[in-house]
């Protein structure tokens, strides 16, 4: 008996506590029923009346559990749980992330040529939560087949659209489903219900201000026109020195086989010249001075003492120095320096004909020159002329040598000793011209006069040079250069005054 007695008593003990229990379990999830009274509707549940609580007026979650007694709220997720939900979840690359973000952007759903100054363009699923009590179905159907009548069931029903509006339908459609989420899951997040939206449309006043009255403007200068000092004058430092540099290296070649059917003989022939100025000009005076030197070498096929010769070697200095008289014209007074840098032999021979001061010139004379420069209306046309005039000239000739041929050079036999001299003074006049005529840019022509004169003997030379420029530095060379000299002594191979030399060559040119 004792021991019935300790079951019941043990069983009437838990009864007790289960009830307990389950009191306090019900208290926490409900609220009393005489705070607000409620009255149901067919669509929705409405407060009786909305004075007697009025914290509990906008409470979505208060307004669920009076519609649903069995609603429990979410419980949180324990750390077990939430450790298993990470393991689970793969992490986006940063590729999808960079374009979920460009998609999502709002500034890419528009041009930047729209103006968003007098509009608004604003997403409502960017704006706080509203809680609505019906939603839009989903699709609508025009018609069921099983209510209309007999006569009319053969003819086929108005399906749904799809094709229209298939965009903006999937955005409505993503933005209804997020807010059932949150109306489900995230209850707390509503403030807001759809009868709280004001029903009046918001009329805009425009704020218009008085116009102000124009004010007399009364702007005086700080300063008179008269206290201001002008601006310094900018003069800028003039260039009495200006130079020109001029550089040439060209050549030809020809190859001509042993067994060639019409015979003849392979060729080199290397040309350069370079020419240097270096010119004074101020006021009324102008000093000119020129160093130039020329030498063309070529294979010597036929000469069996030689392998190359020299066809011109010339090495100039010349300088002029003029004090202008009026206009173009200048009192001047010029000097030349000539003489050859390479040695020359004659063929098949060691007889030197020339080398360095064997023989050497020097001229000097008292005049006028004529200073002309020109430009054309075409650009890159000019004209550039120079005229000496020198009717008392001087000229010198020596040669450190006295075993070269002196005669074909211009020097006198002695009398006495029947032999050349190594020396020689002349006195006469000089004419000196120098022209140069730039067609155009690619094209010049470069002409110089050299003549002296005792008025028993004549020396002249007449240069001519027309250059194709290629590109800026390559060009093509004719040249030209006629002798005129009455003092050398006659061979018999060659019985005439007149001496020529003409090239025609291709190579590098440059030139400041």
């Amino acid at each position: 008996m004792k021991t019935l007695f300790r079951l019941l008593y043990i069983l009437c003990i838990l009864t007790i506590s289960l009830s307990l229990s389950y009191a306090q379990d019900m208290e926490l999830h409900t609220s009393p029923a005489e705070d607000v009274s409620y009255e149901a509707t067919q669509d929705s549940v409405r407060p009786a009346s909305r004075r007697q609580n009025p914290d509990k007026l906008f409470d979505i979650r208060y307004q669920l559990e009076q519609q649903n007694k069995n609603y429990y709220a979410p419980s949180a997720p324990t750390p077990d749980m939430i450790q298993a939900m990470r393991k689970k979840r793969i992490s986006p690359s940063e590729e999808v992330l960079f374009w979920s973000r460009n998609r999502m952007d709002p500034s890419n759903y528009f041009s930047s040529v729209v103006n968003f100054t007098d509009t608004v363009i604003y997403n409502p699923f960017l704006l706080p939560p509203v809680f609505r009590r019906n939603y839009i179905r989903k699709q609508y159907t025009f018609g069921k087949p099983e209510i209309l009548p007999e006569k009319f069931r053969k003819y086929n029903t108005i399906d749904p659209d799809t094709t229209f509006f298939e965009k903006e339908r999937r955005k409505i459609d993503l933005q209804k489903r997020i807010n059932n989420h949150i109306a489900i899951r995230q209850p707390q997040y509503f403030k807001y219900t759809e009868e709280d939206l004001p029903d009046e449309i918001i009329q805009i006043e425009m704020i218009k201000k008085a116009p102000a009255d124009i004010l007399p403007l009364n702007i005086k200068p700080e300063k008179q026109v008269t206290e201001i000092a002008p601006p310094a004058k900018f003069i800028p430092d003039r260039l009495y020195w200006t130079s020109q540099f001029e550089s040439a290296v060209q050549f030809s070649q020809n190859y001509v086989s042993p067994n060639w059917h019409k015979g003849g003989s392979s060729n080199l022939n290397l040309y350069t010249k370079n020419n240097i100025k270096y010119n004074y000009n101020r006021d009324k005076i102008q000093f000119t001075n020129e160093l130039e030197d020329k030498i063309s070498i070529y294979n010597a096929t036929k000469d069996t003492l030689h392998r190359y010769k020299v066809g011109e070697d010339l090495l100039r200095i010349y300088s002029n120095f003029g004090y202008q008289a009026f206009n173009k014209w200048y009192y001047t007074i010029d000097g030349e320096f000539r003489t050859q840098l390479l040695k020359s032999y004659e063929e098949n021979k060691e007889t030197q004909l020339a080398g360095f001061l064997a023989p050497m010139s020097i001229n000097l004379g008292v005049g006028m020159k004529y200073d002309l420069f020109k430009e054309f209306q075409q650009k890159g046309k000019n004209l550039q002329l120079t005229v000496n005039l020198a009717p008392l000239s001087y000229t010198y000739m020596y040669s450190r040598k006295k075993d070269i041929d002196l005669g074909r050079h211009g020097f006198q036999k002695d009398e006495e000793t029947d032999e050349f001299k190594n020396t020689l003074s002349q006195v006469g006049s000089t004419i000196r011209t120098d022209m140069t005529v730039n067609f155009s840019p690619n094209i010049t022509w470069q002409s110089r006069l050299y003549y002296f004169t005792t008025y028993e003997k004549a020396i002249c030379e007449f240069e001519n040079t027309l250059v194709l420029a290629i590109t800026r530095h390559f060009s093509t060379r004719i040249y030209m250069h006629i002798r005129f000299d009455d003092s050398v002594t006659k061979t018999e191979d060659f019985d005439s005054y007149f001496q020529v030399n003409e090239l025609l060559s291709f190579g590098f040119n440059y030139k400041w």
